[in-house]
């Protein structure tokens, strides 16, 4: 994440389906990096895709999960797999998971 961003409020949408399995993993790991990385500049919005047929249509949502990210630059899609922390943090721009403590020094 670059210094400008640092400050900037980040919005995100986050697509689900309904309470399937993969769709309640994809909002734990989304609400857990919100939380860890972005508390108090973040505004997260999940919907359900089925719900909300306009916004699918607007935002391009093709698959099932998708988080958006609409802001900072550059606005991004991340598709499918939402479970994974690292792979999720890459794709928001967020760098590597950081290093947990408690390991062989």
């Amino acid at each position: 994440m670059s210094a400008d961003d640092q400050g900037a409020v980040w919005l995100l949408t986050l697509y689900v389906s309904g309470a399937s399995p993969r769709s309640a993993e994809a909002i734990t790991t989304v609400r857990r990096i919100c939380d860890e990385e972005l508390e108090g500049r973040v505004e997260l919005t999940v919907l359900n895709a089925a719900d909300h047929p306009d916004r699918v249509l607007d935002d391009h949502i093709l698959a099932i999960p998708t988080l958006v990210k609409h802001a900072p630059s550059p606005p991004r899609h991340l598709v499918g797999n939402l479970t994974d922390p690292g792979r999720v943090r890459l794709g928001l721009d967020l760098g590597p998971e950081p290093p947990t403590s408690g390991g062989p020094a």
